[in-house]
């Protein structure tokens, strides 16, 4: 979820790892980690999820050697939630952006990121994504279900992947169609089956 720990920082040294899991359920869980190095140890940002979404945005402190930052995590965000949580961590004037929606058996993910502030400074930013289904597009890396994209310090970068699955509570349209297309034809089976039947019935001599 990379628009929701970038935003803080525009400058200096950045190392963020972010993951996100779109459950059979267009649902989305995932984790954050935002760390970057100051003089004092102390973390020059803060991570303030919505309150509407804090039963399911959990933030915590994060410290290791010289690194300190926070860490992130969120469970079961519907698409529209997930693109609330990262407005409203979001500047005016963000230099980031994140979509996410369905269209048919399609899930669309659309981002953007300006990192050419954080040009000449020694920053790591790796976001993955996993979905059931098959990936039918994307600019990242695929591995067993999963985009990474590596976005590097200085440039702007525009991730995007879709994924094609339908959801655990019902069919896609698709389905749909295929399913009221097999009853019409049982249907006009049975009907015909019946029809010749009643028709061998009435011929004279018949023992049905």
């Amino acid at each position: 979820m990379l628009v929701v720990v970038l935003c803080t920082l525009l400058s200096g040294c950045l190392h963020v790892r972010a993951a996100m899991t779109i459950s059979g359920q267009d649902k989305v869980s995932g984790d954050v980690l935002v760390a970057t190095e100051t003089p004092d140890g102390k973390v020059p940002f803060e991570l303030r999820p919505p309150a509407d979404l804090a039963d399911r945005v959990h933030v915590s402190p994060y410290k290791e050697g010289t690194r300190v930052g926070a860490s992130l995590s969120f469970d079961d965000l519907s698409y529209d939630e997930v693109e609330k949580l990262a407005s409203a961590m979001s500047p005016t004037d963000s230099r980031f952006s994140l979509k996410m929606y369905r269209t048919g058996s399609l899930v669309v993910f659309e981002g953007s990121a300006d990192l050419t502030p954080l040009a000449d400074t020694d920053s790591g930013i790796e976001l993955k994504i996993s979905a059931p289904g098959e990936i039918t597009t994307t600019n990242g890396e695929e591995s067993a279900g999963t985009v990474t994209w590596l976005l590097q310090p200085g440039e702007i970068t525009q991730p995007q992947a879709t994924f094609q699955f339908t959801t655990g509570s019902g069919l896609d349209w698709i389905g749909w169609a295929l399913l009221v297309c097999g009853v019409a034809i049982v249907s006009a089976a049975l009907v015909g089956a019946l029809a010749l039947r009643n028709h061998l019935r009435t011929r004279p001599g018949a023992r049905l």
